[in-house]
């Protein structure tokens, strides 16, 4: 009787144990990774996402407007943008324009972790000063 219950138990915890997600991927969306072996590349380099970030982003016309925006995005395993959110907002629309510029941000050269593609957490904050 002990062996059948210590058995029925056994099974029961192998059950429990093995039929768990896995950390990286819970209902089939991976979640990104904060640091990898490679981290995600803009075209020609954080130089030039800085560039093209301050070419594109256009300030609204607001006296004494100055401080920091920050947004966190995800750049996916296939270097696309996604998840955008803006922790820290200026207001008077500085939100919208970050946004607008991250979606039409060209593909980032994938962060990868073992060998393989995945998504990336990014932080991104921006200053402004007038």
């Amino acid at each position: 009787m002990k062996k059948k219950l210590l058995l029925m138990l056994a099974l029961i915890v192998s059950q429990f144990i093995f039929g768990q997600a896995p950390l990286n991927n819970v209902k089939g969306i991976p979640i990104p990774f904060e640091t990898v072996e490679n981290q995600p590349i803009f075209p020609g380099g954080n130089n030039e996402f800085i560039k093209y970030v301050g070419k594109n982003f256009r300030a609204p016309e607001v006296e004494d407007l100055s401080g920091v925006i920050k947004v966190t995005f995800i750049i996916e395993a296939n270097g696309t943008i996604g998840e955008i959110k803006v922790i820290q907002d200026l207001g008077h629309g500085t939100a919208d324009e970050v946004k607008r510029i991250l979606r039409s941000s060209p593909q980032w050269t994938p962060g990868d972790q073992g060998g393989k593609p995945v998504r990336v957490l990014y932080t991104l904050p921006i200053t402004l000063r007038n």
